[in-house]
């Protein structure tokens, strides 16, 4: 069996890169019989098995490289048995073809993503998934999005979640001083990872922090991203007189996230919808206290493992974050929580349950 995978734009930081380069290394690590062609913007260095052909399009402009995609997918696709868009590009086919959807955020949260988004989403978006002989939701509230925005058939639907690497669990004390040391970084602090956007809510979550009772720093690692940054936390951070105790990190290698969930004191998602929420997934298998909006599949993924506030706004995230730093019995009991959750995501069944759905289309 030959599979064409689209995976256009993982280069980008982000959940939709960790989520698509688990998968494929696990597909990796349990098939080395059936050939996969990976269809990139950029060469990934981590994809390397006898079995996988990088296909790399010359063009980074997503626009430009979706319409390159498309005239390409002809002869791109020639031998294959089926494709599987797994960033979501939806492009026509006449190959048997999978989809996998992450979360529609475009339409539930329009005002923040620009209006060509908002429109593919609502024009495009709802004839590939219609034409798609199979979707894979990343969770149960995904695929109950899918249903209720697109009306697809629930029998259509896989849901398989994420997984998250071997690597993520908790560290050593020895290896938290290291990482600190290495990112020159205090000794307490609130964390958060994730792209900086207007999804993610970064400026509820430094409003929190300074009008919290805690005295520690907050970490923020990520990148900002390009299409919807989250504009202005210098001169917020100015303002609220917390200039020395916000640290941005800018995007850092996966191999360093285990050993700063585990030092965390907390980490903190006060976004505004998440289809999976990875960087939950993450944080509980390390040990984090975890604290998030009830919101999306954030409840289905931490299954009682974190701290929910009703509405990830400033005010119940300071709640949340006085409530659980100053009660060290409960801080302690949501940690050991955090790991019995957080293990279950440690595992290769996205790949095992994938490859089953690329034999199902196949035949």
């Amino acid at each position: 069996m030959r599979i064409l995978i689209e995976a256009l734009g993982i280069h980008n930081y982000g959940g939709g890169r960790t989520a698509t380069l688990n998968l494929l290394q696990n597909l990796l690590a349990i098939d080395p019989h059936n050939q996969y062609r990976v269809l990139l913007t950029r060469p990934e260095p981590g994809l390397l098995a006898r079995n996988l052909q990088q296909i790399i399009l010359p063009v980074e402009n997503r626009f430009l490289a979706r319409i390159l995609a498309q005239v390409s997918l002809p002869i791109i696709s020639r031998g294959c048995n089926g494709i599987h868009f797994a960033k979501n590009l939806g492009l026509m086919t006449r190959k048997p073809s999978l989809v996998t959807l992450y979360d529609l955020t475009t339409l539930l949260h329009p005002e923040l993503v620009p209006r060509i988004d908002a429109w593919y989403w609502r024009r495009i978006q709802p004839l590939t998934l219609k034409k798609a002989r199979r979707v894979i939701a990343i969770s149960r509230a995904t695929a109950q999005d899918a249903q209720t925005h697109f009306g697809l058939d629930p029998a259509k639907i896989s849901v398989i979640y994420p997984s998250v690497g071997a690597r993520f669990q908790p560290a050593t004390p020895e290896q938290i001083a290291e990482i600190r040391q290495h990112y020159s970084l205090p000794r307490e602090y609130v964390l958060h990872v994730g792209r900086m956007d207007r999804k993610n809510n970064i400026g509820a979550l430094i409003h929190a922090f300074a009008q919290s009772r805690y005295r520690g720093a907050l970490v923020i690692v990520g990148q900002e991203y390009a299409k919807t940054p989250a504009r202005g936390l210098g001169e917020m951070i100015e303002t609220l007189e917390l200039t020395g105790r916000v640290h941005f990190t800018g995007a850092l290698p996966d191999e360093a996230l285990p050993m700063l969930y585990s030092g965390a004191q907390a980490v903190v998602m006060p976004s505004l919808h998440e289809g999976f929420g990875l960087v939950a997934a993450e944080a509980m298998a390390c040990g984090a206290a975890l604290i998030a909006g009830r919101v999306g599949a954030l409840p289905e993924v931490t299954a009682g493992a974190a701290m929910l506030v009703d509405e990830p706004n400033a005010i119940q995230i300071t709640e949340a974050l006085d409530e659980l730093l100053d009660n060290p019995a409960r801080l302690a009991a949501l940690q050991q929580a955090a790991i019995e959750v957080g293990a279950h995501y440690r595992n290769v069944n996205d790949a095992r349950q994938t490859l089953a759905l690329y034999e199902q289309i196949a035949a």
